[in-house]
């Protein structure tokens, strides 16, 4: 069957559904899926504990464990030694900023917590990286496996990252155990996908050469590929390592130690100073363990400064590495023993970091209630003006249209965008997905999360692409911009809603305006690169030829850039769907909200669905998303062809590859 005739198919289908079928989604079609799931949940549950109770325990106790051990080392020996460590393996500056982190929780009075993040930490990313190892070499195993290591781990990353809570919780309760299984799974599908592409893309000559040298299998592994794969994995464990830093700061929702806690209990309060004060720290974790576990050229591995030339013996690898003239241990050791001695012979308050020296630890609740008081008397009649303008001519407006528009139209036009741009299978599997979470009997749900969502991406692309553009167009703008847009995308993205209800309070424009600060930083960069992009030969060509700067932005840059600037876009509804949770805290209603209470409340059936219906959702957007982008590209690409191919049309105001013409 041709494309178009299956377009007629759909199309007869879908007039007939509008005209004579129900306007919402008929309740004959719901399948009870989320009670199924929590029947056959349940009873793995009560038939196999040998199956997941074992890890979680092991998990449980090597937290507690190693969490006992670093709060009986003295705060000041830690902290030195983490600081000269990076010192010595990342540079002095990575140095200055653990040093900050360490005087910021020590007068804020997050000590504890912050050695309750990092032993957290080290016990998921352990886990996470010998089981994204183990679950990446299953994926090189061959195409087949690799099919199948790809879809689970697809599966994984889309479904969102808050509906995993449900079923953990209902497995190991609320506490360390659940957060710690959680984040471990969460964190665990960069690394393998990584891991397993690295694996795969070992040169075949050097595979050939090992094996006709006669070395066995385990050999090939450990000797050859391992080795050769060491730079995809560690971009992995970079990834692995910022997925787990999320995770274990959003399973504070469910009892986890660590900075979370201090956070969601200040949303929870509304005290905005002290979990800003929280999130503040939380941030340079982040940002510390992001640059110590970035891949970096030129410099040496950790593996090489343990261990130096394998020719020489250990009495002699230590005796270099203190000689050595490409690092600063000697110095950093010195520190070191130094510190410990100070800390054993100048004995006071100021060695232990539970509270400031002083007693009084800083507060920012009070700075923070004054700011709000100032910005809300300020700005209130401008804030109140754009929050109605917001709920009136976007939720209220595009919410009415959707509850609206018949349920048979909305999964026809899904079908028919889907065969146009992806093909025929893609398209009809994209409408059964659409239709199936109105099965789901989370229709009305979906429909209040787009809303929320369209309206923000509409924000995003009104002020985002404007941004981008003089970013693009202005060295001085980018320059003030750069370091902006690192802080909010390192920020955890619960903390944006900080901002978003000190302005305007709780409920749906609060969620729109916390979306749209988590989705408009893609959006900026994307476009600056783009813009920035633009072939140099074409924009000299043009400027010869006489064009005005705005001339070149519109018929030159956007045009070239716009496939780069889809990518960006792609990557804010993305963001703009993540939010739905996180937003639901606030206000928001839809699947988010559903999610929600069903973290709450333990109710997995509903969890469950609605995770499902969010996974389904955020799949068939991206898809249609990307399918029309390529679309556009095809098009253009075509349309530039055919103007390259006109070099005597007067009417082309810039060819598409302009060439200075010769004297």
């Amino acid at each position: 069957m041709s494309k178009y005739a299956l377009l007629a198919l759909v199309g007869i289908a879908v007039v007939a559904a509008v005209l004579w079928g129900p306007q919402s989604f008929p309740e004959a079609l719901r399948i009870q899926a989320g009670n199924a799931f929590e029947v056959g949940f349940t009873s793995f549950a009560e038939s196999a504990p040998w199956a997941y109770e074992p890890f979680a325990t092991i998990l449980e106790q090597t937290f507690e464990g190693l969490l006992a051990t670093l709060s009986s080392i003295s705060p000041v020996i830690l902290a030195s030694a983490l600081v000269l460590s990076v010192a010595h393996f990342r540079g002095v500056k990575l140095a200055g900023l653990t040093a900050l982190l360490f005087a910021w929780v020590v007068l804020s009075g997050f000590w504890d917590y912050t050695v309750e993040t990092i032993a957290f930490m080290l016990v998921a990313v352990a886990a996470a990286f010998v089981l994204g190892i183990l679950v990446g070499l299953v994926g090189s195993f061959g195409p087949r496996s690799n099919a199948i290591v790809r879809l689970l781990l697809d599966a994984m990353q889309a479904f969102p990252a808050f509906a995993y809570l449900v079923p953990v919780v209902f497995l190991f309760g609320m506490g360390n155990a659940a957060a710690l299984v959680v984040t471990v799974i969460w964190a665990l599908p960069p690394l393998a996908r990584m891991t397993s592409v690295g694996l795969r893309n070992v040169s075949p000559e050097v595979l050939e050469a090992a094996t006709s040298l006669g070395t066995t299998g385990r050999q090939i592994l450990f000797g050859v590929k391992l080795p050769m794969a060491e730079p995809s994995i560690r971009a992995g464990s970079n990834q692995m390592i910022m997925y787990a830093i999320a995770m274990a700061t959003m399973a504070a929702m469910v009892g986890a130690a660590g900075l979370g806690a201090p956070i969601w209990s200040g949303l929870n309060r509304l005290a905005f100073g002290d979990a800003l004060q929280a999130g503040i720290a939380l941030v340079l974790v982040a940002v510390i363990i992001d640059r110590a576990t970035s891949p970096r050229e030129g410099t040496r591995s950790f593996k090489s400064h343990l261990h130096g030339d394998r020719s020489l013996s250990w009495p002699q690898r230590v005796r270099g590495f203190f000689r050595a003239p490409y690092g600063s241990a000697q110095i950093c050791l010195a520190l070191f023993l130094l510190t410990v001695l100070a800390s054993q012979v100048l004995r006071g308050r100021w060695q232990y970091f539970s509270d400031p020296p002083w007693g009084v630890p800083l507060r920012l609740r009070e700075p923070v209630e004054v700011a709000v008081l100032w910005a809300t008397t300020t700005w209130g009649p401008f804030l109140d003006t754009v929050s109605g303008l917001i709920q009136t001519y976007g939720l209220n407006l595009l919410g009415s249209f959707f509850a609206a528009t018949p349920w048979a139209l909305v999964v026809g036009v899904t079908a028919a965008v889907g065969i146009l741009t992806v093909g025929r299978v893609q398209g009809l599997v994209l409408g059964l997905g659409v239709a199936f979470i109105g099965c789901l009997g989370m229709w009305e749900a979906t429909v209040l999360t787009m809303t929320v969502v369209t309206v923000a991406l509409v924000l995003v692309i009104l002020i985002g692409f404007p941004l981008g553009v003089l970013m693009a167009m202005n060295n001085t703008a980018a320059a003030i911009m750069r370091p902006v847009l690192d802080v909010m995308q390192t920020l955890p993205i619960y903390l944006l809603v900080i901002p978003a209800v000190m302005l305007l309070g709780v409920g749906e424009v609060a969620a729109v305006l916390a979306t749209f600060i988590a989705a408009v930083p893609p959006m900026i960069r994307f476009t600056n690169a783009g813009l920035r992009g633009a072939d140099a030969e074409v924009i000299e060509a043009a400027q010869i030829f006489g064009a005005t700067p705005g001339q070149i932005l519109r018929q030159i840059r956007i045009p070239m850039g716009l496939q780069t600037m889809m990518v960006g876009l792609n990557q804010a509804l993305l963001l703009a769907l993540a939010m739905a949770v996180v937003s639901a805290m606030i206000g928001a209603p839809g699947l988010g909200a559903n999610i929600l209470t069903a973290v709450n409340r333990a109710l997995l059936g509903t969890g469950m669905e609605a995770g499902l219906a969010m996974f389904l959702l955020g799949v068939v957007l991206d898809r249609l998303f990307n399918g029309c982008a390529q679309f556009v590209a095809s098009a253009q690409h075509a349309s530039m062809t055919k103007v390259a191919r006109k070099p005597n049309d007067e009417t082309t105001s810039v060819p598409a590859r302009a060439t200075v013409p010769s004297h």
